[in-house]
This record gives C-alpha cells, sequence and structure tokens, in this order.
C-alpha cells in the first residue's frame, strides 16, 4: 500500500531506491504530507503530483552523508556535539546540488534554481512496503527546497443576500481603481510637525536655523535678568532685539498703562502681577507662532509642491502642527508659570473637590431608572471617561488638553442604554442605542467624572486651553461646547457645591459605621429620630475657601464679598464669549451637538444638591462601587450585615441580587472570597429564602470581570460544595478557561486539599445530569491543561483515571502530557501512577521531540522513571527483570544506554543493579561470544545507524532504534539455551564498569579449550551425508519460518503506516471542514475530538508488534547462519581428503629410475607423506569440529524453536492487549464527540465567556441550611 505522503509514494516507485547504496549513507528530506497536499507550485504551472514525481524534485530531497570516521556511539567521537552546535555544514544532494544545514534549518544552495528555507520538524525511521525492507532516515520538513510554492485556501462557498447588487458596482469601479492605484502613488500619513520634518528633510534644514533662533530667543524673554539701575558704574548697550522681545514688551507697556489706568484699585495687587505675566506669556507664544508659520511659508516653493502632491496636507492644517510644535516645545517654559499664577485658585477647587470624593453618582441630580442594576452599568460605562479625563495630567500642550476635553465629553455622550442583562439577549448585528442627553444631565455626569478622576490644576489648564490656542476656534463649535461645557462644571464646583459635599460627608459617615463603627452608630444613621446628631450644622458656606485666610494680609481683598467672590472665579480673562452651536457640529463625525440641549450654569441649581435622605443614603457606593453591604462583608462585620439585611424597606431582594461592586463581584462571591463561614451563612441564607430556583441558579452563574462566579472561589468555603454543588455552573470557565473544578485543582496549599477536591469531582459529577462518568474533557483551561496536569495529589490523580472520563495522553499548548509535566517539575508520585495506567504513551514527544524522562531536571527522578521502565517489562524464567531502559547522546558525539537489572528478595522486593554501556561495547560482546562459540546462533547488532550524520539535529528516532534493538538483543541472549547463563552476559548487565581487555584474553583461553576438548572427546563424523541430510531438512523448514515472518512484519509495518496516514488524512479533513460556516460550532470540536481520538501514539500495538517481529526476524536469520557453518565445514573436509588422497597417489608415481638421486626422491616423499597425514589430520579435526557443529545445531535449534514459539505469542499476545486498550481509547474519544455534537447550544454569559445552559434546576429545599459553626471549617 503506498503511503499518504506523494513524495514517499514517489520516490519508493522511482528507481533512485536501487540508486542509494548503502542506504544508511543517505537521508530522505521528506516535505510534510499538509504541505504537499494542501500547496500548488506555482513557478512551473504544472500539477503538484508531476512536479513531485520528477526525478530532480525527488532526487533533490535526498542527502549523501559520508560514512562517519567512528562507530556510531562509539568511545571515540568523531566530533563534539558542543562544537558544532550553532554551526553550518554542507551537504550533497543525490543529483549533485549542495544544501547547508544549521541549527535546525535548511538552506538550498548551488545547483538549486531559487533559494528555500526549511525547517527541520522531525525524523522517522521508515521502513517502505516491501519484502526485503530497508531502513531509512527521514527527516520531515516545513516546506518543499524545489520550486516556490503557495497554499490553497479553501474559500467558503456561502450565499450572501444581495451579492448580484453589489457585484456590479464593484466591477464598474474596478478598471478604475486600479489604474488609479498603478498611477497615482500612496500618499503619505503626516500626524504631526514633527513627522512632516522628518519625511521632508529638505523643509527642515531650510527651517532648523530659523526654529532654533525662534526657541533661544522665547526663552531668553522669560529667563533674561533685569536692565541695570542708572546709577550703576558700567550700563552695556541693549542687545537687538527680536520680534518676540518686541511683542513682550508691547505687552508689558500696554498692560502698565492699563492697570495705571484704574483708579478703583490699589497700585499693588497680585492680580496685577498675574494678568500681566498672563499677557506677555499669550503675546510671546502667539508672535513665535506667527513666525514659525512664516518661516515655513518662506520655503522653497517647489518644496512645497511636493509636500502638497505627497500629502493630504492643507494650509490651516499645517498651521495647526506648527502651532502645536511650537506649543509642545515651549510647553515647559509656559506651563509652570501659568501654574504658579493660578495655583491659588485651583487650591481652592482640589480642596473642594476632595471633600466631595465620597459622592455617589445618584446624588448629582440623575434620574436613573432601572434600579442597581442600571445603577452599576452607569457607573462602568463612565469609567473609560474618567480614564480618559485622567490623561489631562500628562498633556505636554493646550491643544492636547483640548482634545481631551472633547473626546471625554464624547464618551459621556455616547453612553448605551443597555444593561449586561439586555446586551446578552440582544443580537450584536446593531448598533448599540445612544442616550439622547441634554445639557443638564451632561454635566452631572463630566461632575462624577472631575470628582472621580482627581486630576489637579483644573482652573489653570481650562484658561491654559482657552488663552493660548490660536489657529483653532475655541468659542463656537464642539471645541466650544466643550470648553464651555467643562468651564461651568468648574464654576458649579467653586460657586455652588455645598450641598454636594454635605451629601460627600454623610456617605462617608455611613461608610465608616458599616466599616468600623458600632451597631448604635450605624442605627442613628438608618434610623434618625428626635435625637439624632445631624452633621449638617457644621457645614461650610457656599462662600468658604482657603483664601479667606489671606484677608489680614490684604486687607484690601474685603471690600465686599460678592466682588471678591465674582473675581476668584474668572477663568475667561478676555470678553466673554458665547457658545454658538450649528444644528449641525462642524465635525461631522460628533453627535455631541445632536445629542445635547443647551443649557447654562443657572439652570443646574437645586437638581445637583445632594440628597441626604435615608433611602438615599442606603443606595450608595463608593469609588470601588462597593455598597454598604458590600463594605460589611468586606470588614467581616456579622452583626451590621445581620442588621442591614434586616431593613427590607432599604434593601430588597432585587438590591442584593443586584448589588456588585466595579468588578462585578457579588455580595455572595465576596463573601466565599473572604472565607468568613458566619458572613457567607448570612448572606447565603437571606438569597436562599428570598428567590427561586430559577433567580438562585441565574445568581449563582453571575461573572465578575474576570469571567468567574463564586463557584471559583469555593476552595475559600469547601464546605458550601455538599450544600449547594448541584447548583454550581461546574462547566463555566472564566477568562483563563478555568473552570471552578480547576481553581479546586489548583488550590495545592489548602489544609483540607484532598477531601476538597474529591468533593468538587463528586459534585461536578452529579451536576451532569447524565449518569456518567466526570468529562474532564470540558475542564480544560485556555493552554490546553486538563486536571491531570496540574494535580499534584496521586490518589487524586488516580481517582481521575480509574472514575473519570479522560484524555490521558492529552497535550497542552506545549504539547506536554501529563506525564511530562509531572517528569518535569519531579512529582515522582504522580508518575508513578500515570506509568501504571495502560493507556499512558510513555514514550510521547513534546515540541522539539523530548519524553517524559528526558524533561526531567533531576537525576534521581530520571533513575527513578527508569526503574519504573524496567518493572513494566516482563520478567524472565527466573523472575529476574533485565531490560535497556534508556538511551541518551553524549556530548562527544556518542551514545549511552542504561542497562537496569532487578533481582527479587525473600521480602517481596527487588535489588537493581544500574549499568551504562556505549554501542561499540554491545557489538563488541556479540563477537567475543562467537568467538567462544562458533557454532551457536547470535544475532548480529553490527549494521546500526549513526544518529549524528546531521549533527546540529540527531536523529532520536534512530537513537530509540537503537535501544529497542539492544533491548531485544539482550532479552534474547538470556533466552538462549547456549548463553542464557554464560558468565560474560552477565558480567555485562551486573558489572558497572567493564574491563575488555580481561574479558579478549579471558575468550581467546576459552577458545582453545573448546578446540581442545572437541578433539579430544568428540568422535570425528564417518558419513557427512547424515548431517547435510538434517541441515539441508532444518534450513528448509526455517526459511519457511523465515518468510512467514518477513511476511508478518511487512503486514505489521503496514498496519502502523496506515494508522498514521489515517490521522494524517483526519487532519486535513477537519482543516476542510473547518470552513463550512453553516456548520454549527460545536460540530467543528466534535470532529477535532474525534481526530484527537485517533492520534497514534509513540508505544502503539502496532509499532511494538512491527519491533517484536524485527527481533523474530534477526533469531531467524542467525539460526540461518549458525546452519550454514556445518555445509561449510564438510566442503572443508572434503576438500582436505582430497588433498591427502592427492598426496598419497603422488607417493606411488616415482618420477626418476630407481637407484638414481635416491636422497631426494626420499625427501620429496616424506614431505608429501607429511602434507597427507596433515590433510587428513585437518579433515578429521573438521569431522570432529562437524560433529561439535551438529549437536550444538541440533540442541539449539529445538531451543530456537521455543524462544520462536514464547517470542511470537508474547507478541500477539501483546499486540492483541494493546490493540483493546486503544480501540477503547478510540471508542471514548468517540463518544466525548458524540456528546459534543449532542450538546444543547450554548448562551452567552458575563463577560462574553459561553458556558452551557442550565439543564436542570434543583429546588431550593435541597439546599442544606447549616449553623455557622458547622461551617467554621471554611
Amino acid at each position: 500500500m503506498q503511503p499518504l505522503n506523494p513524495f514517499l509514494a514517489a520516490f519508493f516507485k522511482s528507481s533512485l531506491p536501487s540508486q542509494c547504496t548503502p542506504v544508511h549513507h543517505h537521508i530522505l528530506l521528506v516535505p510534510s504530507t499538509d504541505v504537499l497536499l494542501t500547496f500548488r507550485e506555482t513557478e512551473s504551472g504544472s500539477a503538484p503530483a508531476e512536479v513531485i514525481a520528477s526525478e530532480d524534485f525527488l532526487a533533490s530531497h535526498v542527502l549523501r552523508v559520508p560514512s562517519p570516521n567512528g562507530v556510531a556511539g562509539g568511545k571515540d567521537g568523531a566530533q563534539n556535539l558542543r562544537e558544532v552546535r550553532g554551526k553550518a555544514k554542507q551537504f550533497t544532494t543525490l543529483n549533485g546540488k549542495s544544501v547547508v544545514i544549521k541549527d535546525a534549518f535548511i538552506y538550498s544552495n548551488k545547483g538549486f534554481k531559487t533559494l528555500a528555507q526549511a525547517q527541520l520538524l522531525n525524523d522517522i525511521v521508515f521502513y517502505p512496503d516491501v519484502f526485503e525492507p530497508r531502513q531509512w532516515l527521514l527527516y520531515y520538513i516545513s516546506r518543499p527546497l524545489v520550486g516556490v510554492w503557495e497554499e490553497n485556501k479553501i474559500t467558503p462557498a456561502i450565499l450572501v443576500p444581495g451579492v448580484r447588487k453589489r457585484r456590479i458596482p464593484d466591477q464598474k469601479q474596478t478598471p478604475n481603481s486600479e489604474s488609479t492605484e498603478n498611477t497615482a502613488p500612496r500618499k503619505k500619513d503626516i500626524k504631526s510637525f514633527h513627522d512632516l520634518l522628518n519625511n521632508f528633510p529638505m523643509i527642515a534644514r531650510q527651517m532648523q536655523p530659523g526654529l532654533e533662533k525662534l526657541f533661544v530667543e522665547f526663552s531668553n524673554v522669560f529667563r533674561s535678568p533685569l536692565p541695570p539701575p542708572p546709577s550703576a558704574e558700567h550700563i552695556p548697550d541693549p542687545p537687538p532685539n527680536g520680534s518676540i522681545s518686541n511683542t513682550a514688551r508691547r505687552a508689558r507697556s500696554n498692560s502698565a498703562l492699563a492697570n495705571t489706568g484704574d483708579e478703583g484699585r490699589l497700585p499693588v495687587t497680585e492680580n496685577f502681577y498675574a494678568e500681566d505675566d498672563e499677557d506677555i506669556m499669550r503675546a510671546s507664544l502667539e508672535t513665535a507662532v506667527t513666525t514659525a508659520i512664516d518661516l515655513f511659508q518662506g520655503v522653497d516653493k517647489q518644496q512645497l509642491s511636493l509636500l502638497g502632491a505627497t500629502t493630504d496636507l492643507t494650509g490651516p492644517l499645517v498651521e495647526k502642527l506648527i502651532e502645536r510644535y511650537v506649543t509642545e516645545n515651549v510647553h515647559n517654559q509656559l506651563w509652570p508659570r501659568l501654574n504658579a499664577l493660578k495655583r491659588p485658585y485651583d487650591l481652592e477647587l482640589e480642596a473642594k473637590i476632595r471633600k466631595m470624593q465620597f459622592i455617589d453618582i445618584s446624588q448629582l441630580g440623575i434620574a436613573i431608572d432601572g434600579g442597581s442594576k442600571a445603577k452599576h452599568d452607569l457607573i462602568i460605562q463612565l469609567g473609560p471617561a474618567v480614564e480618559e479625563f485622567k490623561k489631562i495630567s500628562a498633556a505636554t500642550c493646550p491643544q492636547v488638553m483640548l482634545d481631551l476635553l472633547l473626546s471625554t465629553i464624547k464618551i459621556v455622550s455616547r453612553l448605551t442604554d443597555s444593561s449586561k442583562s439586555q446586551a446578552a439577549s440582544s443580537d450584536a448585528s446593531s448598533e448599540k442605542p445612544i442616550m439622547t442627553i441634554n445639557a443638564d444631565t451632561l454635566v452631572s455626569f463630566l461632575l462624577y467624572v472631575v470628582i472621580r478622576s482627581q486630576v489637579k490644576q483644573l482652573q489653570a489648564r481650562l484658561i491654559y486651553v482657552r488663552n493660548f490656542i490660536f489657529i483653532d476656534d475655541v468659542d463656537s463649535g464642539e471645541l466650544g461646547y466643550a470648553l464651555s461645557t467643562f468651564e461651568a462644571v468648574l464654576a458649579y464646583l467653586v460657586l455652588d457645591s455645598a450641598g454636594l459635599r454635605r451629601a460627600s460627608r454623610r456617605n462617608k459617615a455611613l461608610w465608616d459605621a458599616a466599616k468600623t463603627g458600632t451597631l448604635d452608630d450605624l442605627k442613628k444613621i438608618m434610623e434618625p429620630g428626635s435625637g439624632a446628631a445631624d452633621d449638617d450644622e457644621l457645614s461650610e458656606s457656599p462662600t468658604s475657601s482657603r483664601r479667606a485666610s489671606t484677608v489680614h494680609v490684604f486687607p484690601f481683598q474685603a471690600e465686599g464679598e460678592n466682588e471678591t467672590h465674582a473675581h476668584d472665579f474668572s477663568i475667561p480673562i478676555r470678553r466673554v464669549k458665547k457658545v454658538a452651536m450649528d444644528t449641525r457640529s462642524i465635525s461631522g463625525d460628533s453627535e455631541v451637538s445632536f445629542h445635547s440641549r443647551t443649557g447654562s450654569v443657572g439652570t443646574i441649581g437645586s437638581a445637583l444638591e445632594g440628597d441626604i435622605s435615608v433611602n438615599r443614603l442606603s443606595q450608595t457606593n463608593n469609588s470601588f462601587g462597593e455598597s454598604v453591604l458590600m463594605m460589611a462583608i468586606q470588614a467581616e462585620r456579622a452583626e451590621t450585615l445581620k442588621y442591614l439585611l434586616s431593613l427590607a424597606d432599604y434593601f430588597s431582594p432585587s438590591f442584593v441580587l443586584d448589588d456588585m461592586n466595579n468588578e462585578d463581584t457579588t455580595l455572595l462571591s465576596a463573601a466565599i472570597q473572604l472565607g468568613n463561614a458566619q458572613i457567607i451563612d448570612l448572606t447565603l441564607g437571606f438569597i436562599i429564602t428570598s428567590t427561586t430556583p430559577e433567580q438562585l441558579v441565574s445568581y449563582l452563574v453571575q461573572q465578575d470581570i474576570w469571567g468567574r462566579s463564586c463557584a471559583h472561589y469555593l476552595f475559600n468555603a469547601p464546605a458550601l460544595i455538599t450544600r449547594i454543588g448541584h447548583l454550581i455552573p461546574w462547566r463555566q470557565r472564566d477568562k483563563n478557561g478555568q473552570t471552578p473544578l480547576f481553581a479546586l485543582c489548583r488550590s495545592y496549599d489548602h489544609k483540607n486539599y484532598l477531601e476538597m477536591v474529591e468533593a468538587g469531582l463528586n459534585a461536578a459529577a452529579a451536576a451532569q445530569h447524565d449518569g456518567l462518568p466526570l468529562h474532564i474533557d470540558e475542564h480544560v483551561d485556555n493552554k490546553g491543561n486538563t486536571l491531570l496536569h496540574i494535580v499534584s495529589n496521586a490518589s487524586l490523580a488516580m481517582n481521575i483515571l480509574q472514575f473519570c472520563d479522560v484524555d490521558v495522553n492529552a497535550t497542552n499548548d506545549k504539547r506536554f502530557t501529563a506525564l511530562m509535566v509531572a517528569s518535569k517539575y519531579g512529582r515522582y508520585d504522580m508518575v508513578r501512577t500515570l506509568f501504571a495506567d495502560p493507556r499512558v504513551d510513555v514514550g510521547a514527544k513534546e515540541i522539539r521531540g523530548l519524553t517524559a524522562v528526558e524533561l526531567a531536571k533531576d537525576d534521581d527522578v530520571r533513575n527513578k522513571i527508569d526503574d519504573l521502565a524496567l518493572f513494566s517489562m516482563p520478567p524472565g524464567p527466573d523472575a529476574r527483570i533485565t531490560g535497556v531502559v534508556r538511551a541518551f547522546f553524549v556530548e562527544d558525539a556518542t551514545v549511552r544506554l542504561v542497562l537496569k537489572s532487578a533481582a527479587p528478595t525473600d521480602h517481596d522486593s527487588y535489588t537493581v543493579t544500574t549499568s551504562r554501556r556505549s554501542l561499540s561495547d554491545f557489538e563488541h560482546l556479540p563477537t567475543l561470544l562467537a568467538l567462544e562459540n562458533p557454532a551457536s546462533w547470535i544475532p548480529s547488532l553490527a549494521d546500526v545507524r549513526s544518529p549524528f550524520q546531521i549533527p546540529s539535529k540527531p536523529s532520536r528516532a534512530i537513537l530509540r532504534d537503537m535501544q529497542a534493538r539492544a533491548d531485544w538483543f539482550l532479552k534474547i541472549m538470556l533466552m538462549h539455551p547456549t548463553f542464557a547463563t554464560h558468565e560474560m552476559l552477565w558480567e555485562f548487565f551486573l558489572v558497572p564498569e567493564l574491563q575488555l581487555d580481561m574479558m579478549e584474553q579471558r575468550t581467546l583461553l576459552k577458545t582453545e579449550a573448546r578446540a581442545e576438548k572437541v578433539r579430544d572427546e568428540y568422535e570425528p563424523v564417518e558419513d557427512v551425508r547424515e548431517v547435510e541430510q538434517f541441515v539441508n531438512h532444518a534450513r528448509e523448514m526455517i526459511r519457511s519460518v523465515n518468510y512467514s515472518t518477513k511476511s508478518a512484519t511487512r503486514r505489521a509495518n503496514n498496519l502502523g503506516l496506515v494508522a498514521a496516514d489515517m490521522y494524517d488524512s483526519s487532519v486535513l479533513l477537519h482543516r476542510a471542514v473547518s470552513t463550512l460556516q453553516f456548520l454549527p460550532p460545536r460540530y467543528i470540536d466534535a470532529f477535532e475530538t474525534y481526530v484527537r481520538s485517533i492520534v497514534p501514539t509513540q508505544s502503539n500495538a502496532q509499532a511494538n508488534l512491527h519491533s517484536s517481529f524485527l527481533a523474530l526476524q534477526s533469531t531467524v536469520q542467525a539460526l540461518l547462519a549458525s546452519l550454514s557453518r556445518p555445509p561449510s565445514i564438510i566442503s572443508q573436509m572434503r576438500a582436505a581428503k582430497r588433498e591427502a588422497d592427492r598426496n598419497f597417489n603422488s607417493l606411488n608415481k616415482s618420477r626418476w629410475p630407481l637407484g638414481l638421486l635416491d636422497d631426494t626422491r626420499q625427501r620429496l616423499y616424506d614431505e608429501k607423506e607429511e602434507r597427507a597425514r596433515k590433510s587428513r589430520e585437518e579433515a578429521a579435526n573438521l569431522a570432529r569440529e562437524l560433529r561439535y557443529t551438529q549437536q550444538t545445531v541440533a540442541g539449539e535449534l529445538a531451543g530456537w524453536q521455543e524462544l520462536h514459539e514464547k517470542m511470537g505469542r508474547h507478541a500477539i499476545r501483546e499486540f492483541v492487549r494493546g490493540m483493546v486498550v486503544q480501540e477503547r481509547m478510540k471508542l471514548d474519544g468517540m463518544l466525548r464527540a458524540l456528546r459534543k455534537v449532542r450538546l444543547p447550544d450554548t448562551i452567552v454569559v458575563g463577560n462574553g465567556t459561553r458556558t452551557p445552559a442550565p439543564s436542570q434546576v434543583r429546588e431550593p429545599e435541597e439546599v442544606e441550611m447549616g449553623e455557622s459553626e458547622d461551617n467554621s471549617e471554611a
């Protein structure tokens, strides 16, 4: 059967595999299957199948690897991995091209038409579907190296209503738009004058000297010292004046004349210098802006034409940019002076705003329909306006301040008249409705914004905006409206805010009584009587200010209270401006003028007087949105909370259910977070007794801004799990995707962690209402972590594995399984629990190709995991367990294999011996054993590929193949009829350090002793026909077994390939199905669940069966090799006999006459006789060796037959057991997918997270109302 990957299918159909000889010196670079099937080659225009099947494409992805200098995994490595890390290495392809590999990336080099780059993803060992398979090493790469590949994106076929009508104008405009796009270049986007200077360096070069001189002169105006007096000895000549200096001098003289002409005032006042300095600053800034504009107009006309052609800037826009540029550069000189001039007024305003910080929005004259829910939504929606207004503190010029004022008003004017409950039920297709706000309501909202933001220097900032902007018209339009509205707000705060300050004091008194006061103090406020004290007696007068304390210093200011008060708030220093609003604002996208009606400060009046009735006070909230009930809960005042809940006139059930702070935390959620059992009982008892079952379930589902309901905080009150566990939304997710059960499992330091989590598991399973085990796939966070990933208790993990519906091999975003996480963080008990479950894939790999044991940071944990791997192996006949548990790379480019052997003791325990061997040690062992026992069959370990053929990314697939082959070799040798008790074999895995020299000497001595024993004790074979007949019959029988074994191995390999291809094709199908937008999302999720259920594991049953059959085949090959030795000995015997007969026959034929050369003839006769004797002795020894070989082969043949049967039965048994586990896991995955298909439609709650609709509502009578002392454990 051909593989799914088009490259592999085309490669093994071609003649190229026969050219790759030996196969161990070639590596296949295989483009990933999804790329070859979902991309197309755009350079040649041919079909992808034709491009892939071309010989150039195939040969360009085959690397020639030179033979290594040293043996793979030997003692002497050819290179050091640390030295080659990060270095590039060049390789040659099969068709002579060259590629460069550096780290995990491969780059095309010489011979390629286009330069390409691909990533080395992972490597596998591949056996093609042939009868005599050869082992190929495959590196999957992210994209092909030949051609230019482009993805075939799947365009969803969706019928949109009215698509034909919309296509007609689009088709008409398409040619014109394309022509304009081709002819007209894209214009530059200029946001500031800095961008203009950066994009047009010629303009910057011409303006730079003038701008520098301008800013220096501006600084000198405010930094120059006073002129020397006339009596000074030396009076220097005055420096030449610039335009700014002349303007400042004229401003000073005009201001002085104006003030000297005012006879109604004393000659020295603070306002005299304030107005003088402010006029000077304004005149200087105006002159600087005008000068900068003149500098710009003096630039080369060609540059100005280029500016107009390449940007959308006009003359007025450039003037605004220049004004803002100049103001930003002189801001640090203007703003401190202006701020100091207006500081007395700002101190008074800030003091009054601080006294109003405890005001509630309902006390600002705003009629809020909808109760506390609507009020909460209004506060939340005003939050962005408060944050926007706070930005004015960091503004660096008046233009930015004006923009922030306008944006704040726009945010306030666009408040949506919808609560979250309404938003949840309304469709999102229509825009949010905009409230129609009149001027009084707008001022009230802005009052709230100003009080909550606590911005400093507000009066100075508004004067800065009104008097230091020259280009924009701040007297009309939306800019003038915004500025005048804020001036009205500040005027009210200064002139008429005594009622708000009184309400703020009463609010604070109530809040302090609820949080820290006694119950009597609270009752005095909530139940006012004839003897109740009223703190309003000490309320300040509307005209009081901090400036009143300076009367004794400036007595002239006390001429009249009204006059002084009117002068205190003189924001517009210039003539009084009137705001004239057009029918529609100048800005087309502004809707302030549509949704606001003009009003004056005088119309605010009594509507803003703070309401301090008990009914209003009980409904107030602090800046965090906490009500009086919430404050009592946060302060853990049980008596206060009980008293407040008893006031049904003020705290109705609807108010309690809707009560939440700015973080959307409900009263019950806040109580549970504190963990106070008495507070929880009071709150929960009130809610249960005053709600219907539907209301109770809806209340428990409410989420805060983090998406967490009260159920997410049950670790603070685990006693509630048994009381309301059946009502809790256990599948509800927060913003991190964590469910309440997930939060319980993460509370590792809880004193009752085990009991709490077990109760949560039982309650969550019962809340499913389907009678099935707990569905763990419904409790996965946004990072893909399941409960098995996060639990740290082994007994809990055992409980989840046994009694819950769980995918034990589920991976998170880092592709870590639960076993990997436990190994990485050293949770050995968890590792042991997971190892004991047959469903767990112990060989699973993460993104980098590392397994769980390789991720362990501690050597002790790694050693214990090796012990677990050892005890998962079947024991031998003597109950001893021996095997190769792990292989790892060493820095010197060698491989080490960890051998472990566990022997049972008398006390139901094992003694474990650990040793480390290199691959050369494993190759040396069969050589010595074959030298000592030449007639025995021994599996071969000689044809092992080196894993370091690509040094920057060694092959872990080859490493694991080495481990598997070494493990099977060791197990076969321990079951061998001859070597099972050999001292050298036992010394190999029991002695920590091998002494190879002594082993070789001992083997040579044993070889000589065996030869002498054969010569002395064995009778020579007289008739070799019996031996030949026996050997031929045995070889024929073994050949048939060999054929069957190869056939079974091929089919086992096909099983693994088909399973992997099935998963790959399912992934591609899922990608295509995901584009079907008419399918409900749960169908797509269900299909994804199915795809995950068929992921082939690393230690799957098919792979284990194939490995077992390869080991079986190695024993068959070894036995055939041993059966070929008797015919070889027989042929040597016959050759020796022929040589002896030839020598004896030549003795009877004399070449010389008798009597002649008798000595020479005698010497030659003796030599021939000696050679004939030696040949006969050699034939006799070979006959004895044949006898020994025949007996050894015959004896081992019976043992091999028993071994072969045992290995085959064990392989089939393990395959069946593994397939049962594997298919059961697939069935569980399919049931999960089917359950998702049958799920009801989800509803959107809280902050938009999806949660299933409650399938069943229990009656509130089932809730156990326990006493507070019973829940003290919480």
